[in-house]
């Protein structure tokens, strides 16, 4: 009995041991310069990107399976690429993980299939993009456009011009300010914080249900309707019906707008 339950042990500790475990990549660096911009391309995984010391790019990251991960660094023309791609078995576990520092004012572009992105601390010119899989930007500033056609995407606490686009996933902004457009054909949005004057907010959907909590001491003028969706207008001193919205809060000196075709609209203040 104590030799069989010996032998169990060692197959229990052998098919532990023969599991799949990160593998370091390796730590790759290159100098990029004014005017040179960064382009960043990953198939599956996740990313982090933080804005970073000045005149230098640099990546570390891990993968499942060096053998059937492509990862190379270079730069072409005026640009700086961070290219990987992995041709391995897709498990639950995510197969790459990358994390990059660019510095601020760079130019950044990043693509994904399935891997979802995570932008932080970052200034400049951003554009993030994935076909399924979840984009969050946080801390950010400057011309911003995120967009997934399957995932979610989210922007907290960032500022400047705006744009998130997607069709299916859930599209959230938390604390956001500057001039902001949100659109989606399914997906639902949903805004949060306070609208400052000069803040110019646009959130438009044809099918998806659109929820707003507003800050008590948000200024704005507001319009919403709906082609064929419920409006819910839980605020005081505007004018609403079961399909517009529209009235100031307090000076009236930033914008928003609401447009859906069927989808529902909740119009409410924090407590």
């Amino acid at each position: 009995m104590k030799k069989i339950a010996a032998i169990l042990l060692c197959l229990l500790l052998s098919a532990c041991a023969s599991g799949d475990s990160p593998v370091q990549l390796p730590v790759q660096s290159a100098p990029i310069h004014e005017g040179q911009s960064v382009w960043i391309r990953l198939n599956a995984g996740d990313l982090t990107v933080r804005g970073g010391e000045e005149g230098q790019v640099s990546v570390a990251g891990q993968t499942l399976s060096p053998d059937q991960t492509e990862y190379s660094v270079t730069t072409v023309n005026d640009q700086i690429q961070i290219v990987v791609n992995y041709t391995g078995k897709r498990s639950s576990d995510p197969p790459v993980h990358l994390e990059i520092s660019v510095p601020n004012n760079a130019a950044l572009t990043i693509e994904t299939d399935s891997a979802s992105i995570a932008v932080r601390d970052y200034s400049g010119e951003l554009e993030a993009a994935s076909v399924s899989g979840d984009v969050l930007i946080e801390d950010a500033q400057g011309a911003i456009t995120a967009r997934s056609n399957r995932g979610d995407v989210t922007v907290k606490n960032s500022a400047g011009i705006i744009s998130v686009v997607g069709n299916y996933g859930l599209l959230t902004l938390d604390g956001a300010n500057g001039d902001i457009g949100v659109s989606t054909i399914m997906g639902t949005i949903n805004f949060t914080g306070l609208i400052h004057a000069g803040d110019n907010v646009r959130l438009e959907t044809d099918h998806g249900p659109v929820d707003v909590t507003l800050e008590a001491d948000s200024t704005l003028t507001l319009a919403a309707q709906s082609t064929s969706g419920d409006m819910a207008c839980m605020v005081s001193g505007v004018n609403s019906s079961t399909r517009w919205c529209d009235g100031q809060f307090g000076t009236g000196d930033g914008a928003l707008q609401i447009r859906t075709v069927s989808g529902a609209v909740w119009i409410r203040t924090m407590p």
